[in-house]
């Protein structure tokens, strides 16, 4: 898994978001359709010291929109809950899963595709386990 950390203080940028929803296309660049300016940075970070990035590697959590090459957005200021995708490790390996809990109420992490091929990680007596932060959202490059 690579770990990357966002500039701190980066410059203030925003883009036009356009008001208009569209099913495939561009919407008008007409100023009167633009809702507001978005800073891609404050959408995306709620604490810049507490965020990191990772890269995604692998299927397992395809069914929550997270794909290989991904970028998830990781803060470690949010207290994780229950159904929350978090960056745990598990015995000193990294992953990417939803936080669930066992019918005793231990933790448990599910994978989020159901071809079943990725299996859910019980947490046992004896594991070492911590939760890294929380997933806050995910962005991707198509070309």
């Amino acid at each position: 898994m690579v770990f990357e950390r966002p500039l701190v203080a980066p410059a203030k940028r925003s883009w036009p978001l356009f008001s208009s929803k569209v099913a495939a296309g561009f919407p008008s660049p007409a100023d009167e359709h633009v809702e507001k300016r978005l800073d891609a940075n404050e959408f995306l970070i709620d604490d810049e010291e507490a965020t990191f990035f990772v890269t995604i590697q692998g299927y397992s959590m395809s069914e929550s929109g997270l794909l290989p090459g991904d970028k998830a957005v990781v803060d470690r200021s949010k207290n994780a809950s229950i159904g929350d995708i978090v960056l745990a490790v598990v015995d000193g390996e990294f992953t990417i899963k939803l936080l669930a809990k066992t019918k005793q109420g231990g933790p448990r992490l599910l994978p989020s595709n159901q071809s079943g091929e990725y299996k859910p990680i019980e947490i046992k007596d004896g594991m070492q386990f911590e939760i890294w932060g929380v997933v806050t959202g995910s962005f991707r490059r198509f070309k």
